[in-house]
């Protein structure tokens, strides 16, 4: 049998010969694909023993959502209309969590996803990273590290503060004066025994506030009359609408 030739059209005069592709050279690879977009923003605070995720959705409700809390995942099926969903998942979480004390709380224009945390510490992030410890495999020192300095603010270049030790540093102010004197009083009835406390009601409430004795045997059996201080006349209250 015989091969058909297939014929090749002549060049013409003044044309270029075709540019012949360099040996070796292998084609461009295509360019990567767009990252999806994301539709809607969220943004997580938390403390010691919650974190809440918010998540910015506008006329969401538990009867359109789906909030499923596990002991280390996150995740929500929104379905905004019968030909259109959305979804986030966060898997795994920093830490664990206890879904049963976790909860999902709907506003106008947003959704509040707040979890219990299974232990006490600062999560770094919200997901855990795969180089990451989580909490419960930490030990106890970076546990008690992580404890002590939430919430923990940096100055610029500088290492987290331990609120707990600086609020211990700070002197108390000593009372003064009046404040001073209430101060010992209440020392005296906080510490008194069942006769002291009722010698120092019944002296102060029979004298109008101008005696207070703490012998239950000198007063407990009379009157306590009032002494008025220097240059000021004791009168009752009956007295002062005559």
């Amino acid at each position: 049998p015989s091969c058909r030739r297939r014929r090749v059209p002549a060049r013409g005069r003044g044309q270029a010969p075709p540019h012949p592709r360099p040996p070796g050279r292998a084609a461009a690879p295509p360019p990567p694909p767009p990252k999806p977009v994301q539709r809607f923003r969220h943004d997580f605070i938390q403390n010691p023993t919650h974190v809440t995720v918010t998540v910015y959705i506008k006329g969401a409700t538990k009867e359109t959502c789906e909030v499923q809390f596990e002991r280390q995942s996150l995740s929500l099926d929104w379905a905004i209309s019968q030909s259109d969903s959305w979804q986030l998942c966060f898997d795994p979480l920093f830490g664990e969590i206890d879904p049963k004390e976790s909860t999902a709380t709907f506003f106008g224009t947003k959704l509040e996803m707040k979890m219990k945390k299974a232990s006490q510490g600062k999560w770094d992030s919200l997901e855990r990273k795969q180089d990451e410890k989580a909490l419960d495999e930490l030990s106890e020192e970076e546990v008690k590290r992580k404890r002590d300095y939430y919430p923990s603010s940096k100055a610029q270049g500088g290492q987290a503060k331990n609120w707990d030790k600086i609020v211990g540093e700070i002197p108390e102010d000593k009372p003064e004066g009046e404040e001073a004197l209430n101060s010992f009083f209440q020392q005296i009835y906080g510490r008194g025994d069942p006769e002291i406390r009722r010698a120092m009601n019944k002296s102060f409430q029979e004298s109008g506030g101008t005696v207070l004795s703490t012998n239950w045997g000198e007063v407990g059996s009379k009157k306590v009359e009032g002494t008025p201080p220097k240059g000021l006349e004791m009168k009752q209250w009956n007295d002062l609408h005559k």
